[in-house]
């Protein structure tokens, strides 16, 4: 639908959303509670976050209008009229309105994290400040809104639905590693349109810093986010997320040896295809495994997942083609070498 196109939902309903659906399975199941009987609850939070993915979609696309001109580059707003591409993030702050004081009130801290990341993108966007510009401002600003104030949301709002204190080493492990996985999305972001933003005269981190002096920032910024998992891995103490996790490892590497996947932590070359690590187990592995987890506990709870898995199905299709593709080559393999 053109709507979705609009508010760009392809590029953050499957890669943005289950992660954070992780952590609220995740606080759910380690504050004790069942996610059968939170899980609507979940949904609605997910709800509200939507609506602040479109409203930073839309902005983003209205702010760099000119820019993308300028370099060439299509925009979906270029064929809006005027009063449409300002109504519609009008529209989008309304519902966001309604959520913080409809949803999110009487709880204080879901509501300030709630309405940081509105407040952070519209920095990032609009001029006189537009952050996006702005090197690293920019960069935190992008990964706090998307990952680290909302997953901190889940939390918040998930412990105060359970009438749980929130748990401050989980909220730290979960914002630490969320910055390193949110600086790490933005940053491959404007490392691959990194000509495009030179000649639009863009100064961001990617544009100031060439690909082969960022290689220690992108060592370093994947060591502490592996870190920070393990340290997840820990405090969660479940087995199958770990077990899952040597899953993916293998998958990863069955990837890059029979398929040509060569895995990266933020810069690219060249036309190889790349699997970005740590992606496809917390888009999908991880969330997953949660839900099979419980389910084995209580069957009612076999329901969320079916819904998780009709609402983000692609990751784990795309894993599962490439399974297939693996095996395939393998099998050829042998036959030739026969």
């Amino acid at each position: 639908m053109k709507l979705f196109k609009i508010i760009r939902s392809a590029e953050w309903w499957e890669y943005k959303l289950p992660p954070l659906l992780g952590i609220g399975y995740a606080t759910t199941l380690k504050c004790g509670g069942q996610i059968y009987d939170y899980w609507r609850w979940l949904f609605v939070i997910l709800l509200s976050l939507v609506a602040g993915a479109a409203y930073v979609s839309i902005i983003n696309d209205v702010t760099d209008l000119k820019d993308d001109i300028m370099a060439g580059k299509k925009n979906r707003m270029q064929h809006l009229p005027v009063y449409c591409r300002w109504l519609l993030p009008l529209l989008c702050l309304l519902l966001g309105l309604f959520f913080e004081y409809t949803i999110y009130y009487p709880d204080t801290i879901s509501m300030i994290l709630y309405l940081v990341p509105w407040v952070l993108f519209s920095l990032y966007s609009f001029p006189p400040f537009r952050l996006k510009n702005h090197g690293l401002p920019g960069i935190l600003c992008d990964a706090g809104g998307s990952h680290v104030f909302t997953s901190l949301l889940m939390i918040s709002s998930m412990s105060f639905a359970m009438n749980r204190p929130i748990d401050i080493a989980w909220l730290t492990l979960t914002g630490i590693w969320a910055l390193c996985y949110g600086l790490r999305g933005i940053l491959w972001h404007q490392y691959t349109d990194r000509e495009n933003d030179i000649r639009s005269g863009l100064n961001t981190v990617a544009t100031r810093i060439p690909p082969q002096k960022f290689r220690p920032l992108e060592t370093t910024i994947f060591l502490i986010e592996l870190l920070v998992t393990l340290g997840i891995f820990l405090y969660l103490s479940n087995l199958w997320i770990i077990i899952a996790y040597a899953f993916y490892v293998l998958l990863c590497f069955l990837r890059s040896r029979f398929l040509g996947q060569r895995p990266v932590v933020i810069l690219t070359s060249g036309n190889m295809p790349v699997q970005i690590l740590q992606l496809d187990y917390f888009q999908c592995i991880f969330p997953v495994t949660l839900l099979i987890c419980a389910t084995i506990t209580d069957r009612d709870n076999l329901l969320p997942l079916t819904v998780h898995l009709v609402l983000f199905p692609d990751t784990l299709i795309r894993m599962v083609k490439d399974l297939k593709a693996v095996l395939y080559t393998i099998i050829k393999t042998k036959k030739l070498s026969a």
